[in-house]
Parts: C-alpha cells; sequence; structure tokens
C-alpha cells in the first residue's frame, strides 16, 4: 500500500512511524526522548532541532494514528496536486508556521504574568533550583513551557491547502456522519481550536494555537503559489 503512495507522503509517514517506535523503545534502554519534543526557547529544556524533531514524534498511539490516517488521507492528494518539492516546503514550513504561532501564545501569557517573553532568560524570575523548567512559576500562576510533539501544526496546513485546491470535495469529520464540503469543514475544525485555544478549558492537552498557526500557514502558501501561477499564466 505504501508504494503506491507519492514519495513524500509515503516518507513522512515512514519517518513518524519510525520516530514513534523510537520514542517507545529508547527510553527503554536509557534514552531520554523529551530532546525531540518543543519545548518554549525560556526553557533550559528547550534545543534548536526541536523545531523540527517534534513534528515526528506523538504523544500515544491514538495521537499517532489520528495523524497518520490525516496524512494518508490529505497528502496523497494534495502532493499529487503541488508536486513533491513543493508539499514537503508546504509540511515544514506550515508545522514551523503552527510552532510561531504556539510561541506567541505562550509569549503573551508570559508578559501578562511576568512583564516578560524570556523572564527566566533575561533574569525577571529566578531559575527554579533542580527544577526541569517543564512551567513558568511566577507567584501563584504558571505557565506551560511544553512540551509540545506531533505533526498536527503541520496537517492542518494541509487540510487547509486541500481546502482550498479542493472547496467543494464533500468529507466526513469524526462523528458527523453528514458529508460537509471541504470550505466549510476546515474552517470549522479550525474554529474549534480557536474556541478552545482562547478559552483555556482545564486538563486540555492540545496545543489549538499551533493547529491555527499550521492551518492558516498552509493555506496562504497554497495561496501565493496559485496567485503568482496565474500572474504568471496572463503574460
Amino acid at each position: 500500500m505504501l508504494q503506491q503512495l507519492p514519495a513524500a507522503t509515503r516518507n513522512l509517514l515512514i519517518l513518524i512511524g519510525i520516530t514513534g517506535i523510537a520514542q517507545f523503545v529508547l527510553p527503554r534502554n536509557g534514552w531520554n526522548t523529551y530532546t525531540l519534543y518543543l519545548f518554549y526557547p525560556d526553557s533550559n529544556l528547550f534545543r534548536p532541532w526541536q523545531l523540527v524533531t517534534h513534528m515526528f514524534c506523538h504523544g500515544g498511539l491514538m495521537h499517532f494514528l489520528f495523524n497518520a490516517i490525516a496524512l494518508f488521507s490529505f497528502g496523497s492528494i494534495v502532493e499529487y496536486k503541488i508536486g513533491t518539492k513543493r508539499f514537503v516546503y508546504l509540511f515544514l514550513i506550515s508545522g514551523l508556521g503552527a510552532v510561531a504561532v504556539h510561541y506567541a501564545s505562550v509569549a503573551v501569557e508570559a508578559w501578562q504574568l511576568t512583564g516578560s517573553v524570556l523572564p527566566y532568560r533575561l533574569g525577571v524570575v529566578p531559575h527554579p533550583i533542580g527544577y526541569a523548567e517543564t512551567f513558568l512559576m511566577a507567584g501563584t500562576g504558571a505557565v506551560h513551557y511544553g512540551p509540545m510533539l506531533g505533526a498536527s501544526g503541520a496537517l492542518y496546513g494541509i487540510m487547509a491547502a486541500f481546502a482550498f485546491l479542493y472547496p467543494n470535495e464533500r468529507m466526513i469529520f469524526l462523528f458527523i456522519p453528514y458529508p460537509i464540503k471541504a470550505k466549510y469543514l476546515v474552517p470549522i475544525i479550525v474554529g474549534i481550536d480557536i474556541l478552545f485555544g482562547f478559552g483555556r478549558v482545564e486538563g486540555d492537552p492540545m496545543a489549538h494555537f499551533a493547529h491555527i498557526g499550521g492551518a492558516l500557514t498552509g493555506f496562504l502558501i497554497v495561496k501565493l503559489w496559485f496567485s503568482n501561477w496565474l500572474r504568471s499564466r496572463r503574460y
């Protein structure tokens, strides 16, 4: 089945699968996979390579399966339409766009709590001794610094690209039995993330602003590509 998929979609699925196996095996051999997950730059756990490696890690079997199915379903169609090279760009840039919006949301929370977007590094708040900085702690407040992991941000970009390229394609989403056109369904999904992102539901593990950033980035990239293509056809 994998051999029938276009190259980038197939190789991304394989890479995500290999990373998932590594997440299961490596901790049992004394290697901490936290170094692959994404932390806010103010945390002492942040490493530059996490900007990319977090896209291929997942927080459990269901998280992995959901993203793998989404990549399988949307990826091949979008890749056939825009080509392998542009599809890889779309995946990676959407993932980085997701990081940018996620970081912006954390920076706003850190600013509201301490008056600084990098309170640990700038000395506004003292580093907690012996404490792994997955949270910013100040007074009675706390801001979650990570980890964030998963391909969801990049996949939201691919979903948004699909909706742009095939707006009238009818889709079925999770428990909704009625098929909905992509140009309506994808904005509804992103709208749910907006509600939950600003609503800050207690115990919600999703990085909703990352989803929003990925979808927005993917949409803008494909729109730019096709605007340039249409412009070049006029001359």
